[in-house]
């Protein structure tokens, strides 16, 4: 209909402009008409589409940038804010070693199911201020804890104190077990594939060469990694720490990998659960890289399954 009103002002605009003057101007008129109606397509076919949002209330899901102090070092976090005004339940999400994988899939999943997700780089990591090391680490997920819980901080992110999950791929798996472990505030630990630092064998060649490529941890090194294990080996050790699993919960996903040997790291942290409080373990093996690159579905519906059955209050 557009296209025929283009031609038939055209076919007008010939016929007026081989008139009178005043004939002219008519034309001159109809012309100025048409430019208008092909402006208009033009705009209409090259300007992006423009929505219109309505303001966000004050309950919607949203993103907050955290600066949590660990040892008098910053730390810095972010909070996905699940919908609504809470308070909500709140899964703790723990970087490997170094930490390129970050579950942060995983975690906007658990936002859209009503968790909060947050997420922190330990001291010493990615920029946060400090000195990274594994003992470190365990302390940051405590001082993470304890920000996480302040009357003041759960108010304002929309955090329920008393449901407090933590979730950690590969070393961020030891700091989610222990991290549960010595904290009696925390329901579960979910460990994606992984280490007991307490049973690592750190000693080989292959591991300090590795460990002296991680420039993103602030003053660290191969040797500094085999020193630390080895002068503090029993206090990592998971297994005797899980006398203190009590009535909670823990979701286990092994990778079919020897990146982290199973028999070596999660079999023995898997029986001892086992002998002692079956019912309260979860554990799958799943046919994939140590990431779970082809299975990032599947390890998110685990997961967020596992946290809506075994880690809310009742």
């Amino acid at each position: 209909m557009i296209m025929k009103n283009l031609r038939n002002n055209a076919s007008l605009l010939d016929n007026m402009l081989h008139k009178t003057p005043r004939k002219q101007d008519q034309a001159q008129c109809v012309l100025n008409k048409a430019t208008l109606t092909v402006l208009t397509l033009l705009a209409l076919v090259v300007a992006p589409n423009i929505v219109l949002a309505k303001p966000l209330s004050s309950d919607a899901a949203t993103i907050a940038e955290l600066t949590i102090l660990s040892g008098g070092d910053r730390m810095p976090g972010l909070i996905y804010i699940a919908a609504g005004k809470g308070p909500h339940p709140t899964a703790v999400f723990l970087h490997g070693y170094p930490g390129n994988e970050r579950s942060l899939d995983v975690a906007q999943a658990a936002r859209a199911a009503g968790w909060n997700a947050v997420y922190f780089n330990y001291r010493g990591a990615w920029g946060a201020e400090g000195e990274f090391s594994f003992m470190n680490a365990e302390a940051d997920v405590q001082s993470t804890l304890k920000y996480l819980s302040d009357p003041d901080n759960a108010t304002r992110l929309r955090i329920d104190p008393k449901q407090l999950s933590l979730v950690g791929h590969s070393l961020g798996g030891h700091m989610s077990v222990a991290g549960m472990l010595d904290n009696e505030n925390v329901r579960c630990a979910v460990a994606y594939d992984g280490v007991n630092i307490g049973a690592w064998a750190v000693s080989d060649t292959l591991w300090s060469d590795y460990s002296d490529t991680l420039f993103m941890l602030k003053d660290w090194s191969g040797a500094k990694s085999i020193s630390e294990v080895d002068a503090h080996r029993a206090k990592f050790d998971l297994v005797p720490r899980l006398r203190s699993l009590g009535e909670r919960h823990m979701l286990i996903l092994a990778a079919d990998t020897q990146v982290i040997p199973m028999e070596q790291h999660i079999t023995p942290i898997v029986d001892t659960v086992r002998q002692q409080s079956p019912s309260q373990l979860e554990y799958h093996v799943i046919q994939d890289d140590h990431s779970f690159s082809s299975n990032r579905k599947a390890v998110t519906e685990l997961t967020i399954s596992f946290l809506n059955r075994r880690c809310l209050v009742k």
